[in-house]
């Protein structure tokens, strides 16, 4: 009987070892660290004027037919948003500019169909990187890629491209936003 007590002690004690080891490696294990696009920012004190002057570059070679129109519908479909939040979670990435429905993207990178409040629909993809997260829309008539990145003064960076068969140039342009303070 002595020794069956002793032999279970001894397998006690050996699980306690393992589990206490078990333990101490789960709180080990590093934590990934928080991607610094996410959150919410707010412009940076930035007008319109600097998407207004991108599309005019843009548009400055099209002949004085096409040029109206396609200033007014790129003036339209590229306002400065003054609040922008991002977050993500293991299924999908969300971005929502301003109080719009959130542009909701599969985590993984494939695409989604989403349709803007106006009626207009894309094909819509995001890529979260460590540092960056890339975002790409896609419709008949051409692509937008936002690029947003945060710098080491913590500020966001929101890099857009837009590109189309019918613009003589793409329409590039940079805005910058704080990480809102609560």
């Amino acid at each position: 009987m002595r020794a069956i007590k002793t032999s279970t002690a001894a397998v006690m004690l050996c699980l306690l070892a393992v589990a206490t080891r078990h333990c101490a490696l789960a709180q080990e294990a590093p934590v990934p660290p928080v991607p610094p696009v996410l959150g919410v920012f707010v412009n940076d004190g930035q007008s319109n004027d600097v998407i207004y002057k991108a599309i005019e570059t843009a548009v400055a070679k099209m002949n004085f037919i096409k040029r109206p129109i396609a200033r007014g519908r790129l003036k339209k479909t590229n306002p400065l948003y003054q609040r922008i939040e991002i977050s993500h979670d293991a299924n999908q990435i969300a971005v929502r500019f301003d109080a719009r429905t959130p542009v909701l993207m599969p985590a993984d990178g494939t695409s989604a169909k989403w349709t803007r409040d106006d009626g207009e629909r894309f094909d819509v993809t995001g890529k979260l990187q460590t540092e960056t997260l890339v975002q790409t829309f896609t419709a008949e008539d051409g692509q937008r890629v936002n690029t947003f990145s945060v710098g080491a003064d913590g500020k966001l960076t929101l890099q857009v491209t837009l590109t189309s068969l019918q613009l003589p140039a793409p329409v590039s342009y940079q805005l910058a936003y704080r990480r809102e303070s609560r």
